[in-house]
């Protein structure tokens, strides 16, 4: 068992070694799984098209990327394992909240080792983000008289900084990606490699060196509120045949109405029948996009407890911007999309 162990370990740590990709995305589903090593749901909370871009580079330990996205989405996602997570804004336009806690251009974004991700982007989200291995990290934390790079996370999710301090952290991401983007074929040295991920390690111990303790605290409130909305969602997938109700959502919560309405306004900007009714169709936008599904999209929407089609399609219209018969003609073809629709 432990030599089987081993040798996951091992085909791992190669498949780390380098990569470079720039994906452009026009569906939140295939969005969220575009970027390499990151487990994500994403859930749309405005009706209109979606657009995302991801230009995404790994070299040995470090892996950075830019993501970009013009849509309000509800990120709930995973890095890979035993990893540090830091990010900055390119640009911030507003309400763009991560962990809870409200961004800025000169935001500096933390997640701790094994941290799910809860990430509300703000209708035109630009973000520079990089994940590294703890045990990298911590070696260039060691090397500084630091103990663990580990002491440098135990602050807030977000802190701000300088405009100085931002500029030269955007800048060093930035620079790392670029490389790597318009030259991938350099990732094949190993002493470039080397060269890209010690600056972008030294970068992040850099800025989070130079800022306190001191950021934008998560009150209590929020991070109730957004407990409630995390158990919302679990009660809807588990009960994925049912039109659930507000008032069964409620009961389930044990809560008033109006303390579950101001819980999903206040985390999400969106009331709790929106939010039933969201993250049923999209389920099934992913069931329509997997190409191995041969239910038809009738039967694909009643498993998701939509029963009167013509409500269903107008629902999935104002939503997408496209008809679950466009979405499947995109995937298989206008003749396969047809006959599901009629099975």
């Amino acid at each position: 068992m432990q030599r089987d162990e081993d040798a996951d370990a091992d085909k791992r740590a190669a498949h780390w070694k380098h990569r470079q990709s720039h994906i452009v995305t026009s569906d939140p589903c295939q969005h969220a799984e575009s970027l390499p090593a990151w487990s994500q749901e994403y859930l749309q909370l405005e009706a209109g098209p979606f657009f995302g871009e991801i230009k995404e580079s790994t070299f040995g330990p470090v892996q950075v990327f830019q993501e970009t996205i013009d849509q309000v989405i509800d990120e709930k996602a995973n890095p890979r394992r035993d990893s540090y997570t830091v990010g900055i804004p390119v640009r911030v336009t507003e309400n763009g909240r991560w962990q809870g806690h409200e961004l800025s251009d000169r935001s500096v974004m933390i997640l701790k080792p094994n941290e799910e991700l809860h990430f509300k982007t703000p209708k035109h989200s630009n973000i520079l983000v990089t994940v590294i291995t703890c045990c990298a990290l911590d070696a260039i934390a060691e090397g500084d008289g630091f103990g663990s790079a580990d002491d440098l996370f135990q602050r807030p999710h977000v802190v701000e900084v300088g405009d100085d301090i931002a500029s030269n952290f955007r800048a060093a991401l930035f620079n790392a990606l670029s490389v790597s983007q318009n030259n991938p074929g350099l990732l094949e040295h190993e002493a470039v490699r080397n060269d890209l991920s010690d600056s972008v390690m030294h970068s992040v111990f850099a800025t989070l060196t130079q800022v306190g303790d001191f950021g934008k605290r998560l009150s209590n409130g929020q991070s109730v509120q957004r407990s409630i909305v995390e158990r919302a969602r679990t009660y809807i997938l588990a009960n994925r045949q049912r039109a659930l109700s507000v008032a069964e959502l409620c009961e389930h919560l044990r809560m008033s109405r109006r303390g579950v309405h101001h819980a999903f306004m206040n985390v999400l900007g969106v009331n709790p029948v929106t939010f039933l009714r969201y993250v049923r169709l999209h389920e099934v936008r992913k069931a329509l996009l997997d190409p191995g599904c041969r239910e038809s999209i009738s039967t694909v929407a009643a498993n998701w407890g939509f029963w009167h089609m013509g409500m269903f399609g107008q629902y999935y219209k104002q939503l997408f911007h496209e008809t679950p018969s466009d979405t499947t003609k995109r995937i298989r073809g206008p003749l396969d999309s047809m006959s599901r629709f009629r099975s």
